[in-house]
């Protein structure tokens, strides 16, 4: 258990250093906090406010106080950049370990799956480890990968204690990862529950501390509206369809369902053939992938349902994101076998293959910084050719040596053995020095926070929006401004796709759509379309034609008493504040 908590330890402090200085951002999760906190007030029938409350994260329950206690929201948006490098890279690194059993390799592994955005192929969706402000849907992976890498890597009470903590984290990703995991589990087997039968104490105090948290949210947070009003079937399903892009049927060709086939196949061969050779609790953990590509699998083939034909849990839970636990794990699955033969001049091999492939190959991030210097070239190298031909390559050498080990004498073994020992050095020297390259490469990298952190504190524009009373209309989907001018917002036409996990906002959501922005939820223009997110042209149309009279009935009906818009809009509105890239205007 010392050496996991090294490569935790190392991992952790190489991701939380990239994260917080390398790939900073804004995060969704301090704006709900804002409201948490009770520095941002609503009024009880908006839908964002709903959405704010009913938004169940134990984030957002460590995150408010600090905010409560005078922490800004960009250094709390830093202090979370940096805990989401910190989970992603001890996710990736704690996988790697569970089957090479090697410090160096799992830290070093995640660094350059990082670095060569080997992990960013969603299967619905683009996956992000960083750099991004969707907050939940990276936490909430990474936390449940953790979760399961510990189980696989022996640690069980602590593996235990994150899985049942996991659903706290994230909602839907929790629950999914702990039915999986449950499935996993071979409950039969007398020797594996005696053996897994310390994580049920640790896994009963983390399922508390998440019922914990439950009611906590149902009992001081979520304020439901007076007329708790749901969008009809029919509404759901047309908004899925026009709106949600994170909900649409699953493409069975897409490079995020082709990584679960292939974890699927990769999984079931080492379980059936190569189990022996693995450390024992890294059984769990390729159950767990096969589990995870069978549940996936199927759950695609429910996203091809029409969604008026689907229970409403089935669409909130959001089946398409279970695709991305192989997504995000299967390059760590590779290397982590490799690293379990990384004595042999073939597993050496491939590991050097491997890392410098997926380094020089298109995806890479290696290619973006050397365009901001001056250096532009496009690799012809694909990142999944690589990844494939490793692959291929891994099963063969596995194979070949468990024929070696089953057909040759001992004393040829021995021999081959100690010839193996004398290239092995230079081979593991010129493998830890490309793993080492990505290391030193993210280290130095650094985006400046004062390009990316504008707010009521540092920028006199938004200190102008942000010293306004009322609700702020937003032009759009102009996104964050409640969190970076804490003043609430009518709507937020940024993330409309929040609507399915607060449907009692549906109603009044629709009519704010109707009747402020000209939009017809049940058919809106085709700019909208899958995007989750107002249509800024559309709306700048609508706007540009509404006459004094009209914004003053607006006022009137909605409360609001600002718009917020681009700075090549012109409304028939009296401007309060403008800078080169917003405007601010009055309702009088």
């Amino acid at each position: 258990m010392l050496r996991a908590r090294w490569v935790l330890l190392i991992s952790g402090l190489l991701g939380f250093r990239v994260g917080m200085v390398g790939f900073p951002e804004w995060q969704v999760a301090v704006e709900t906090s804002q409201v948490v906190a009770g520095l941002v007030r609503y009024p009880a029938g908006n839908p964002f406010f709903i959405y704010h409350t009913k938004l169940w994260t134990i984030v957002h329950q460590l995150c408010a106080p600090l905010l409560w206690a005078g922490v800004s929201e960009i250094r709390l948006s830093l202090i979370i950049s940096g805990v989401l490098g910190m989970l992603t890279f001890q996710a990736l690194a704690i996988f790697v370990y569970a089957f090479s059993r090697d410090v160096l390799l799992a830290a070093g592994a995640a660094v350059l799956i990082f670095a060569s955005r080997a992990a960013e192929y969603g299967a619905v969706y683009v996956l992000y480890l960083l750099g991004n402000e969707n907050t939940y849907g990276i936490i909430g992976l990474s936390f449940c990968v953790l979760a399961v890498g510990l189980i696989g890597s022996g640690c069980y009470r602590s593996g235990g204690f994150l899985l049942a903590l996991a659903p706290a984290v994230h909602p839907s990703l929790g629950g999914w990862t702990c039915a999986v995991a449950a499935c996993a589990v071979p409950w039969r087997s007398s020797r594996w529950r005696h053996e897994l039968r310390p994580a049920g104490k640790w896994f009963l105090i983390g399922a508390s501390v998440t019922a914990a948290s439950l009611l906590v949210q149902l009992a001081f947070i979520y304020r439901p509206p007076d007329a708790a009003v749901d969008f009809s079937a029919q509404e759901i399903a047309a908004f899925i369809t026009f709106w949600d892009g994170h909900r649409r049927p699953v493409d069975i060709g897409s490079t995020g369902v082709l990584l679960n086939f292939s974890a699927l196949a990769l999984a079931f061969v080492w379980l059936t053939a190569f189990a022996e050779e693995l450390p024992r609790p890294s059984f769990l953990l390729l159950r767990v992938t096969v589990a995870a590509a069978l549940t996936s699998i199927a759950l695609m083939f429910v996203s091809w349902i029409p969604p008026e034909k689907l229970p409403t849990p089935v669409l909130v839970l959001m089946p398409g994101r279970v695709l991305n636990y192989n997504a995000l794990t299967y390059v760590a699955l590779v290397i982590g076998l490799l690293g379990h033969y990384r004595r042999t001049l073939w597993g050496l091999a491939l590991l050097a293959f491997l890392a410098i492939g997926l380094l020089f190959a298109d995806y890479s991030m290696l290619w973006p910084w050397l365009e901001q210097r001056g250096v532009e070239y496009h690799s012809p190298v694909r990142t999944l050719w690589v990844v494939g031909a490793t692959s291929v390559a891994l099963v063969t050498g596995a194979a070949w040596s468990k024929w070696r080990t089953l057909d040759r004498p001992a004393e040829a073994m021995l021999s081959a053995g100690r010839g193996n020992q004398r290239l092995t050095p230079a081979m593991r020297a010129l493998v830890f020095a490309v793993l080492a390259a990505p290391v030193v490469g993210v280290l130095v990298y650094a985006r400046p926070a004062s390009l990316i952190f504008r707010d009521r504190t540092n920028d006199v524009f938004l200190s102008q929006v942000a010293a306004g009373r009322g609700l702020l209309l937003t032009a759009g989907d102009l996104h964050l401004v409640q969190l970076r001018t804490r003043r609430p917002v009518l709507l937020d036409g940024g993330g409309l796709d929040g609507l399915l996990y607060s449907l009692e906002a549906g109603p009044e959501m629709e009519r704010i759509l109707r009747e402020v922005y000209g939009i017809d939820l049940l058919n809106p223009p085709e700019e909208a379309r899958g995007s989750g997110r107002i249509p800024p042209m559309a709306t700048r149309r609508v706007w540009e034609s509404y006459s004094t009279e009209k914004w003053r009935e607006i006022a009137r009906d909605f409360h609001v008493t600002q718009v917020l818009t681009y700075p090549d809009w012109t409304l028939n509105l009296p401007i309060a504040a403008h800078s080169r890239r917003l405007l601010l205007y009055d309702i009088r």
